[in-house]
């Protein structure tokens, strides 16, 4: 008896060990929609396949390999479309205009992408802002292409 209670406590410690992330995460950003080839979502010190309606977060890293492409939109309607051998990090997201609270910030660390500005630039297009290891480019249109040479 003593050893099934045991078994029962650290089952319960590895269930809220594994959940506790997931209460604590920030409201959802956006969802994949496309995934072919080679194509993760880094979170959290891991990695998952990037599925079509997978979850993105802010802090969220999405990374193609070889031959790999990934299309995200994000819940201000702004799509991002990822090239071979390319990441980036949604590193801000705010989308709640009743509040007040609109910002988009994406660090692209290597490869190709593809932007389409949604409704957060349209409102406050200065809370768009989109970095690479050598520049910040401030969003003032609706479309942008960027590619990003090294590691």
């Amino acid at each position: 008896m003593r050893r099934l209670a045991v078994s029962i406590v650290a089952g319960v410690a590895v269930v809220g060990y594994l959940t506790a992330p997931l209460e604590s995460q920030s409201p959802v950003a956006g969802y994949v929609k496309l995934a072919s080839g080679s194509a993760v979502i880094m979170r959290g010190g891991g990695e998952l396949p990037a599925r079509p309606g997978e979850g993105v977060y802010q802090d969220d890293r999405l990374r193609t390999g070889a031959g790999g492409h990934l299309g995200v939109t994000l819940k201000d309607d702004t799509r991002v479309s990822l090239g071979p051998n390319s990441e980036i990090r949604l590193s801000r997201f705010q989308f709640s205009p009743a509040e007040g609270h609109l910002e988009l910030v994406m660090k692209i660390l290597r490869g190709s992408a593809t932007f389409i500005a949604g409704r957060i630039a349209g409102l406050r297009p200065g809370a768009v802002r989109i970095e690479t290891p050598s520049t910040v480019v401030g969003v003032r249109g609706t479309h942008l292409a960027i590619r990003v040479e090294g590691s």
